[in-house]
């Protein structure tokens, strides 16, 4: 991951006391006052290898959330080998067996890195005391090198102990609380995710969450395990809580349901990224809940896309146009498709016709 300089305006005092340990209210105000500006952002993001859209999309989600929190399952059974991580490069990238704890960690790593590079605030609390590790560490608020330095340091240590959930919950809650002010004061919300492959060994996590009710946050719980029980458990949680929450599966279950209804889209790895990272847009949600309409289909593109797909014809006016167009905005865009295993363009044209238009066959 790049490694970033300090968050310029950020006093060095400021810098050397907050990093990488503080909470995030207490650097909050002066850390969004220095902040890159959007181009620099979609430049240093770019340099990451995310497509136009994506980045526009992190950079969105950053100037909506200005505080991110995530609590980070480090229990004993994020040791279990059945997680999936993405590795190599080019014709020989492909997903190797590995740890929960390191399939998560890659995670950390890169939401670690994309919030020193925007410069949001994003703190990341482990359940458990880890060996050699800080519990709780805070990137985006200056020193992109320390930052990264304490994160490799809780992706090295080992998992251990059980799920004290409603515990760290609870200090997220206070800590959002206290943001919360500065936060309206700004049109901005928290952003709390909840990585975890268990339920909660300290008590009701229903009543854990309740408090966020009432205070400006969006929710993500990033399952660690295909494990129905607690898939469900997760689900049921979802269901019964009046809060804006999203459950994600790794990005393997995660493509299977996306592609269940959208059969034509390639769901990369960089798209999963910024759901994890935190996206309000309607059309995001609607990916594993339904076919999108043909209105909604360019929504998607321009997400991925960018400004090259902004000014596409829309679909019911000129069909074959709008393919063109698609065709030509992803010209050398490729993502890796987990359901393929190889390289393949964001958007497959020919079963976006099949699907839309019935089959046939489509002159490009």
């Amino acid at each position: 991951m790049t490694k970033f300089a300090p968050v310029q305006g950020l006093p060095v005092a400021v810098q050397a006391e907050a990093m990488p340990t503080a909470p995030v209210a207490a650097v909050l105000e002066v850390v969004a006052m220095s902040r890159p500006p959007a181009d620099e952002q979609l430049r240093r993001l770019g340099a990451m290898g995310l497509p136009p859209g994506i980045c526009e999309g992190f950079v969105e989600s950053g100037d909506q959330f200005g505080a991110r929190f995530w609590i980070v399952d480090n229990s004993g059974s994020m040791q279990t080998q059945d997680g999936k991580r993405l590795a190599g490069g080019g014709q020989r990238r492909g997903l190797v067996t590995a740890s929960r704890w390191e399939e998560l960690g890659d995670a950390l790593t890169f939401h670690g890195g994309v919030a020193s590079a925007l410069g949001v605030p994003t703190e990341f609390l482990l359940l458990n005391q880890p060996a050699g590790a800080l519990k709780r560490v805070v990137c985006g608020v200056g020193d992109g090198g320390r930052e990264a330095a304490a994160v490799a340091a809780v992706v090295a240590s080992a998992p251990t102990g059980r799920t004290p959930l409603c515990r760290a919950i609870g200090e997220v809650v206070g800590e959002v609380r206290a943001c919360a002010p500065a936060l309206a004061a700004r049109g901005q919300r928290a952003l709390v995710v909840i990585a975890s492959d268990g339920e909660a060994s300290d008590g009701d996590v229903l009543r854990a969450l309740a408090p966020l009710r009432d205070l400006p946050v969006w929710v993500v719980v990033r399952l660690c395990t295909d494990d129905d029980r607690v898939v469900k458990y997760w689900n049921d949680v979802d269901e019964e809580i009046e809060l804006e929450m999203d459950v994600l599966d790794d990005l393997v279950g995660e493509a299977d349901e996306v592609t269940d209804h959208q059969p034509w889209l390639t769901y990369g790895s960089e798209l999963h990224r910024l759901r994890e990272w935190g996206c309000t847009r309607r059309v995001v949600d609607l990916l594993d809940e339904k076919p999108l309409s043909l209105g909604e289909v360019p929504k998607l593109a321009a997400l991925v896309l960018g400004p090259a797909a902004a000014d596409l014809p829309h679909p019911e006016l000129d069909w074959k146009g709008f393919l063109q167009g698609i065709e030509a905005a992803q010209q050398g865009l490729y993502t890796w498709d987990p359901k393929r295993r190889a390289m393949k363009p964001w958007f497959d044209v020919r079963k976006m016709h099949k699907v839309y238009k019935g089959g046939g066959c489509v002159v490009m």
